[in-house]
């Protein structure tokens, strides 16, 4: 009878350790699982509250969510990294009029997730005219030791065609 594989090891090839709750591979490595309803959750929460703290500019909040060593990389910019920057790179946004993100996608295993979506937002200009964008959006999550989760990647671009 064949064997089924489980992330590309025979299933004869995994123990279950009942300390940690996981399977261990007999090469001593855990072999991820499905996201847990709460996991889900968690990051389900993460992406209803993220229009809200854009609008309300609640830069400690939204920075707070990334992990100390993240990465984010906007659109015709350099990266940045780390929670401090990205506090930092917040900061210096124009005044923004609308934003929304609408999650598309949320999947994971173990203690990596990941999640895509779309946004629209409307930002101000010095001139008093405004711009409007939408895009798309991918983020990368790590499970913390605590349980929780913070993003480590985070990519955008717009939809739109580059201004001639």
């Amino acid at each position: 009878m064949p064997h089924q594989l489980v992330f590309g090891l025979p299933d004869d090839s995994l123990r279950n350790d009942s300390s940690v709750g996981v399977q261990i591979s007999q090469e001593g490595r855990p072999v991820p699982t499905e996201l847990s309803a709460h996991d889900l959750a968690e990051l389900h929460s993460y992406a209803a509250n993220d229009s809200a703290l854009v609008m309300s500019r609640d830069w400690d909040a939204l920075a707070a969510e990334y992990a100390p060593d993240a990465v984010r990389m906007p659109p015709n910019q350099p990266s940045i990294q780390g929670r401090e920057e990205i506090r930092r790179w917040l900061e210096q946004l124009p005044p923004i009029n609308s934003f929304n993100f609408r999650l598309q996608d949320l999947r994971g295993n173990g203690d990596l997730a990941f999640m895509r979506g779309v946004y629209s937002t409307t930002v101000a200009r010095l001139d008093g005219t405004t711009v409007d964008d939408c895009g798309k959006t991918l983020l990368a999550f790590q499970k913390q030791p605590n349980g929780s989760w913070l993003c480590v990647s985070d990519i955008w671009n717009s939809d739109l065609p580059l201004p001639r």
